[in-house]
C-alpha cells in the first residue's frame, strides 16, 4: 500500500463522505460495480473496475463504502472471491473517530485493520442469528419447500442407487429400514428433509452381519476398488456388483457406488438389537459412555473396529435374539447421541415393518414412523441448530 492511499470501494453518496472525511490526498481511487463508471473521474479521482483491483491493488487497502449491510457483505464476498482480504466497511467504523487523521494513523496498523473486520463479522454472525431466529418462530417447518438445483439432484440419485443396490442384493432377503434424518423426513416432509444431503437405514442385528458378511465375501473393499488389477482374481465379484465397493466405519458400515463427476452415492447403515427383559437402558446407556471414551482415545479405524467386537462379545449376555425391546445398537453412532428418551423402543413400534413410497422408491420404514424417530430426535417439528447445512458431502449445492 502506497503510505496513506486508500481505495474506496463504492463511488456514491458514502464514497463521497469518506472521500472527504479522509482527504483527497489520502485516497488512491474509486472502485465501483457500476460500469458505467468505470474509466471516468470522481471527485478528481479515477473510477477503476474490480478486474483492475483483484489485478493490481491485492495488497492495498479498501474501504467499503456502502452503508446498506446486504450490499457491503455481497461487496466483501466479491472481494474474497478475488483473494481481496485487506478491506473494512466503513459503515462499521463511522463515527468512531474524531477525524480523519485519527481513522487513518489506527488502520496504518494491519493488526487493527483486522480486528476491526473480526468485529464486523461478529456483529453480521449476531444479525444473521436473530434473522434465523425470528424465521424459525414464524414458519411451520413442516411446510418447507424440498430442495432444488444440484442437491436435489443428489437427493434423487440417493434414492435410485439405494434402490438399485437393494434390488441386486435381494437374495439376502433382508429389510433395511429407512432411517436417520430420512426417515424424518418422511414423517415430517413426506420426502427428504429440504437440507439433507445422505441417506441411512438401519437393520436388525442379524441382517446387517448378513450383509457385512455378504459384502465381505462378494463386493470389492476400498482398497480392492482402487486396485483391482492388483487384486484381479483373489475375490470373486459378480459383473453387477463391479462399480460398487464398502467400509466398515467400526460403529456404522458403507456402500458407496461412483456415478459421474467423480462423486459417490453412498449409503450407510446401522445396526439395531433386540435387548433382555432384565436389562435397563440406563445400564447400556452408562456402558456407552466407557466405550466412547476408548474411541475417543483411539482414533485408528482398525484397532476402534477391534474395540467394537470385543464390546460385542462384553455386551452378547444383553442383547438377545428377540424381544420386546429395541434399541441401537452399541457399535451403533446414535448411542453416543446426547438425546435419549429414557426407555427402549417397543418392538410394536418397529415391527411390522411398512413399505412405503419415498422419493419415488419403496422401502421399508418402522410401523410407527413418527413414534420411532422420537426416539432419536429429541423435538421432531421444531428447526434444528444445523437448518440448511450440508454436513455430509463436499459439494456446492446452491445452483
Amino acid at each position: 500500500m502506497q503510505q496513506n492511499k486508500i481505495i474506496l470501494f463504492g463511488a456514491g453518496i458514502c464514497g463521497y463522505e469518506v472521500f472527504k472525511f479522509l482527504g483527497e490526498s489520502n485516497i488512491l481511487c474509486f472502485c465501483d460495480n457500476d460500469e458505467r463508471l468505470i474509466g471516468e473521474e470522481r471527485y478528481g479521482k479515477q473510477v477503476i473496475s474490480f478486474d483492475d483491483l483483484k489485478n493490481s491493488h491485492k495488497e492495498d487497502v479498501i474501504i467499503i463504502c456502502v452503508i446498506n449491510s446486504k450490499a457491503a457483505y455481497d461487496i466483501a464476498k466479491q472481494c474474497e472471491e478475488g483473494h481481496i482480504s485487506d478491506y473494512l466497511f466503513y459503515k462499521d467504523i463511522k463515527g468512531k473517530f474524531s477525524d480523519g487523521g485519527h481513522l487513518l494513523d489506527y488502520i496504518k496498523n494491519p493488526i487493527n485493520r483486522a480486528y476491526i473486520r473480526q468485529k464486523a463479522y461478529i456483529n453480521r454472525i449476531n444479525e444473521l442469528s436473530r434473522q434465523v431466529d425470528y424465521l424459525k418462530g414464524h414458519t411451520d417447518i413442516r411446510r418447507m419447500k424440498p430442495a432444488q438445483g444440484k442437491l436435489r439432484a443428489r437427493q434423487l440419485e440417493l434414492v435410485k442407487g439405494s434402490a438399485e443396490f437393494f434390488t441386486r442384493i435381494d437374495s439376502l432377503e433382508i429389510k433395511p429400514i429407512l432411517y436417520g434424518g430420512n426417515l424424518l423426513g418422511h414423517v415430517r416432509h413426506n420426502g427428504f428433509i429440504p437440507w439433507d444431503d445422505d441417506i441411512d437405514f438401519a437393520l436388525i442385528r442379524k441382517e446387517y452381519e448378513m450383509l457385512k458378511e455378504y459384502c465381505r465375501q462378494h463386493i470389492y473393499t476400498v482398497y480392492e476398488f482402487n486396485n483391482k488389477s492388483i487384486i484381479s482374481g483373489e475375490k470373486e465379484v459378480a459383473d453387477d456388483m463391479k462399480d460398487y465397493y464398502w467400509r466398515d466405519g467400526a460403529d456404522l458400515f458403507t456402500v458407496y457406488k461412483p456415478i459421474n463427476n467423480g462423486d459417490r452415492i453412498r449409503i450407510d447403515f446401522f445396526v439395531l438389537d433386540y435387548y433382555a427383559e432384565d436389562y435397563s437402558v440406563n445400564e447400556l446407556l452408562e456402558y456407552s459412555k466407557e466405550v466412547n471414551k476408548k474411541i475417543v482415545e483411539d482414533s485408528d479405524i482398525g484397532k476402534r473396529i477391534e474395540y467394537f467386537e470385543e464390546v460385542r462379545r462384553e455386551n452378547k449376555h444383553h442383547t438377545v435374539s428377540n424381544s420386546n425391546n429395541v434399541y441401537f445398537g452399541i457399535d451403533n453412532t446414535e448411542i453416543r447421541h446426547k438425546f435419549h428418551r429414557g426407555q427402549w423402543i417397543p418392538k410394536d413400534v418397529v415391527f411390522p415393518l411398512k413399505r412405503v413410497l419415498f422419493e419415488g422408491e419403496y422401502f421399508w420404514v418402522p410401523n410407527d414412523s413418527e413414534e420411532f424417530v422420537q426416539y432419536e430426535y429429541e423435538n421432531i417439528w421444531s428447526f434444528p441448530d444445523n437448518v440448511g447445512i450440508f454436513e455430509h458431502m463436499n459439494m456446492d449445492y446452491r445452483m
